[in-house]
């Protein structure tokens, strides 16, 4: 069908098409135009200096211009071209009546209006028959202030929009007259636009959907993607065809079935732009801004000396996408989610479409308080996405070798990864990714996993037999990748051990019968500075203990106490751990040191952070700080002995204990009692020392349980 040049009012005169009213459906999304965030006011304010141009200034006509819809009995239902015509609905409006114009020449308005909320449309009727005080400063307040306006419609999205747009019309027209009579002529139109109807392609309301998906509410993606293709023309005019065609072709059907609830993908469209832009930021040092229009010229555009480079890696890194069957087929044929699958690469989340994830949670690095889409997540994402642009060069068993490479990197580098160090370590997933490279001393990933996953690679060639052994063992929620805990020295034990290490921490045992079956064998905790750690109820602790650091110190205690388990290990496992720390307790020459205590008392493992904090391990060892929180003595804390004594069964009520390494309180008596190295002290309520109750010992060493002890002395 013909397109035609029309103005608002012309619309409604035209005796060929005969529209009867505009509707906007339903279907439709809000009206978008008053929204008041940041790139939406910059977009306001350059349409509104447009119109006023165009009604204040001669020979300033102005096209806006396609609005296409369907037609049905007269019903026009616009496909494309809602917020413009919105606002010229308002303009129309606020001009009829500032100049008091006869109701019989704005009477069309009262065929404009919405569908999408009942208050939408009751507002549009409660305008049109208003006469606001134009003397005002703001007519919103004006309107809100009427008895037709109801209090809810301020919750209505599109009713909030245009009173911010009638505020912003009345701001600039409120000194002009003899508008009108410009807008209502039909020769030469001051504002006017390209007009197709649609009535003869019976649209449905899928095919509405999905011609309307573009339009991002928040940053107005056409607004954006048309200087974007103004950008790309600069540089190179292929470029821009093959933008033009792709963008709202085969980039839209891509991206179609990860639509928000909206049902627009521009957001999806715009973050995961974002995404790519920002990997080229960092991997080519250029700066990152907030603002899109700014970011896409900086990069792309023909003042940087990279854009056609630049634009050709963005193409490609939407193409690769494109050029999928089944984007979430094939992220499931790499990824596993949360069990081992041989030839797949486990990244512990229930969601394995990195892609998609990125679409929809991508924020801007700059902005990390708001990020959802993390480092970890990029770093996996745009490993991903070298495979896929040089798929040609990289068979899809070397993908999954280095993407496992990759994800064990990515989940033992914590300390590491961090936005600073982004190039290098974007830099350093490419060279793995492409070459199969791992280079050591670069400020990237952690250089201990570096080298284990180098030492894999060796130990893989060489065992080629129990390479799923290895995989199935680096797949454990765990360890994530680093297996150092267990070691490659003695590869005829690895099969043994991994498939018992499997066994032990698969959640059906407890966490803190195994610390005890551990300790009835050797100290396994480690020190970090000031800190003791020590696993206890969490993943967390016994992650941090199995990864080998150069922070902690005593890790190769923790892996032969673990090795030494692992290879004892028989029948019911659990009855075996119980056993061993039965022997233990039962043995009539135990020793009681500290670890006596950790292994006999539950309860002085109370603590949630799996750190004990020792002044003077050697010579004080029965004098111990539990700490609730891991990083710093000013958190919750308590002495562990008092602790115990404190959650007794059998003393239930006759202690009050406090935290913060607070004494333990005889509630009767007021008095305080204090574990000391080789005595409990009896303070009374002056403070003063009333008691001391010595605790025999051979060579520091407690020869007499000292919580029994204490037991026996009080008065109950």
């Amino acid at each position: 069908m013909e397109t035609k040049l029309k103005s608002f009012i012309s619309i409604f005169k035209d005796e060929e098409v005969k529209i009867k009213c505009i509707e906007i459906p339903i279907i439709q999304r809000d009206y978008a135009q008053g929204r008041n965030t940041k790139e939406v006011k910059r977009i306001r304010e350059n349409f509104l200096d447009v119109l006023y141009n165009a009604l204040t200034e001669e020979a300033k006509n102005v096209k806006l211009d396609f609005i296409y819809g369907n037609i049905d009995d007269g019903k026009l239902i616009p496909l494309d071209g809602q917020q413009r015509l919105t606002t010229l609905f308002l303009l129309h409006w606020y001009i009829a009546k500032k100049e008091d114009v006869e109701e019989s020449q704005y009477s069309f308005l009262k065929r404009f209006t919405y569908r999408t909320r009942f208050s939408s449309h009751d507002f549009c009727e409660g305008l049109i028959k208003c006469s606001p005080d134009y003397s005002l400063p703001k007519l919103s307040d004006w309107i809100t202030d009427q008895s037709w306006f109801m209090y809810a419609w301020e919750n209505d999205p599109t009713i909030k929009s245009m009173l911010v747009m009638i505020d912003e019309i009345h701001y600039r027209f409120k000194e002009k007259i003899g508008i009108w009579q410009k807008l209502y002529k039909d020769e030469n139109p001051p504002i006017s636009f390209y007009f197709l109807p649609l009535e003869d392609m019976g649209l449905t309301d899928s095919l509405y959907i999905k011609m309307n998906s573009r339009g991002k509410p928040l940053t107005n993606f056409e607004h954006f993607k048309a200087e974007f293709e103004k950008i790309i023309k600069q540089v190179d005019e292929d470029l821009y065809k093959e933008f033009v065609k792709k963008a709202d072709i085969d980039w839209v059907d891509m991206l179609w079935k990860y639509r928000g609830d909206d049902d627009i993908i521009d957001n999806e469209y715009m973050n995961y732009f974002r995404f790519v832009t920002e990997i080229l930021c960092y991997l080519k040092g250029f700066k990152i801004v907030e603002n899109d229009f700014d970011l896409a010229n900086s990069v792309y555009g023909n003042k940087n000396k990279f854009a056609e480079e630049n634009l050709r890696f963005l193409f490609k890194s939407i193409d690769c996408w494109n050029n999928l069957a089944n984007i979430d087929d094939f992220f499931n044929s790499v990824f596993s989610k949360n069990q081992y699958e041989t030839n797949k690469v486990k990244i512990f989340d229930a969601d394995t479409n990195l892609f998609k994830r990125c679409c929809k949670r991508y924020s801007s690095l700059r902005v990390e308080e708001r990020r959802s889409f993390t480092l970890n997540n990029i770093l996996l994402l745009y490993g991903v996405l070298e495979y896929l642009i040089n798929k040609s060069e990289i068979s899809n068993d070397k993908f999954i070798e280095r993407i496992r490479i990759i994800r064990n990197l990515v989940f033992n580098s914590s300390d590491e990864i961090r936005r600073e160090r982004l190039q290098s370590l974007l830099i350093e997933v490419k060279d793995i990714i492409v070459e199969g490279k791992i280079s050591i001393g670069t400020m990237s990933f952690n250089e201990i996993q570096k080298k284990e996953e180098l030492d894999k690679l060796t130990w893989r060639k060489e065992n080629i037999n129990m390479v799923e052994d290895i995989n199935h063992l680096e797949d454990h929620f765990i360890l994530q990748g680093s297996i150092a805990i267990i070691g490659l020295e003695e590869p005829e034990k690895l099969k043994v051990r991994s498939n018992n290490f499997r066994k032990l921490f698969n959640k059906t045992i407890n966490y803190l019968t195994i610390s005890r079956a551990l300790l009835s064998i050797d100290d396994y905790s480690q020190l970090a500075s000031w800190r003791t750690l020590f696993g206890n109820e969490n993943d967390s602790t016994w992650k941090e203990l199995f990864t080998k650091s150069k922070q902690r110190k005593n890790f190769e205690k923790t892996q032969s106490t673990l090795l030494e388990l692992l290879d004892s290990l028989k029948g019911d496992f659990n009855d075996y751990l119980i056993n061993l720390v039965k022997n233990y307790l039962d043995n009539p020459s135990i020793v009681m040191d500290w670890r006596y205590y950790f292994i006999k008392y539950k309860k002085m493992r109370s603590g949630k952070s799996g750190v004990f904090y020792w002044n003077n391990k050697g010579q004080k060892p029965y004098e111990i700080i539990m700490m609730n929180t891991s990083k710093a003595l000013n958190g919750k804390h308590w002495d562990p002995f008092l602790y115990v004594l404190y959650d007794d069964e059998s003393l239930r009520g006759y202690f009050s204990l406090e935290e913060y390494n607070a004494p333990l309180i005889i509630n009767k008596t007021n008095q305080k009692i204090l574990c000391k190295n080789e005595r409990w002290e009896i303070i009374n309520s002056n403070g003063e020392l009333e008691n001391t109750i010595v605790i025999p010992q051979l060579d520091g060493t407690d020869t007499t349980d000292r919580i029994e002890l204490l037991k026996s002395k009080l008065t109950i």
